[in-house]
């Protein structure tokens, strides 16, 4: 049953504003959560119907070492027995807003594919909530994109997906985290719920679609070739001398470094054009996804490609 619930407490509410969002809802032989934006579910069995606090009936869970053995109390409150332990756990009544699965059903697309290409790209998502496409994984098509307006990351599915969709960053890490292919899933114009053979769900409301033309983006000449292997080294010498993420790195004929001539703090890589500048944490995100870049092309955009993985990132100027 922890494993159910840990599973179900992805989608629970931080807040409690909402007094539902922090609560799960146990009916019909399920369990499940939702914090406005995502809903999780999984089958438990337990014949009960009741909204129990989230947090302390994890831990109560967690707390049995003996079978658990659950039933309501007369004053409406969730009994967890187990052994010599006994928690208490305070429940809500009447309906909750907690939502289920809407759409036309789908069966004929690549769950797994999907997955990796999804986990191909996430680390690049970006956090710019002006541009809700950028706070989430693209699909469109064949292709299957992330970015956090400095990196464009892309990856190709092994046939084209039927339905375009831009799935948020929360969904993504839960969709992720489960390490279960979907078989078969239901989407409408705002939602997509991704079914798994074990009778879990994960249902998620969609972001916008009006994104950028990223096939423009991506077709930008270029010659990407190996990125030197003493660049993410160098980038890690260099850290603790830098401000943030977001400070600058210099290309320094032979060097990178913290100020734009020998001032600063440098390390040599050898094999980089002469100059360039860049965000630091944008350079480390190229760390085990790309192994060529065309640095050249700087301060255009500047191509690079990994495996199955195919992008560009920005430079400053």
């Amino acid at each position: 049953m922890l494993s159910t619930l840990k599973f179900v407490q992805g989608a629970v509410g931080k807040k409690d504003f909402i007094p539902a969002i922090t609560h799960f809802c146990i009916e019909g032989g399920t369990i499940r959560s939702y914090n406005g934006v995502l809903a999780l579910s999984a089958p438990i069995d337990v014949e009960l119907q009741c909204n129990p606090k989230a947090v302390p009936f994890v831990k109560a869970i967690a707390s049995c070492d003996d079978v658990v053995s659950l039933s309501m109390t007369g004053a409406g409150r969730l009994k967890v027995a187990s052994g010599k332990f006994r928690a208490l756990i305070d429940c809500i009544d009447g309906e909750t807003p907690h939502v289920k699965p809407t759409g036309q059903r789908y069966d004929a697309f690549d769950g797994a594919a999907l997955v990796a290409a999804i986990a191909r790209v996430q680390p690049f998502i970006g956090e710019d909530a002006s541009r809700l496409w950028s706070m989430g994984v693209i699909v469109d098509g064949d292709m299957v994109y992330a970015t956090n307006n400095v990196c464009l990351a892309a990856t190709r599915l092994p046939k084209p997906f039927a339905h375009r969709m831009c799935i948020p960053r929360m969904a993504v890490t839960e969709l992720l985290r489960v390490k279960e292919a979907p078989t078969w899933l239901q989407k409408d114009n705002h939602s997509v719920t991704f079914h798994f053979e074990s009778g879990k769900w994960l249902r998620t409301q969609l972001n916008e679609t009006n994104w950028p033309d990223f096939v423009k983006i991506l077709s930008k000449p270029g010659n990407p070739v190996p990125i030197p292997e003493d660049l993410f080294k160098g980038l890690a010498k260099i850290k603790p001398f830098l401000e943030d993420a977001m400070a600058r790195v210099h290309f320094l004929d032979g060097h990178i470094g913290t100020m734009p001539d020998d001032t600063g703090t440098t390390y040599a890589v050898q094999g980089l054009p002469p100059q360039g500048v860049f965000q630091h944490g944008m350079l480390q995100l190229l760390e085990g996804n790309a192994t060529h870049c065309d640095f050249s092309t700087w301060p255009a955009p500047c191509m690079f490609r990994g495996d199955n993985l195919w992008g560009a990132i920005a430079g400053l100027r």
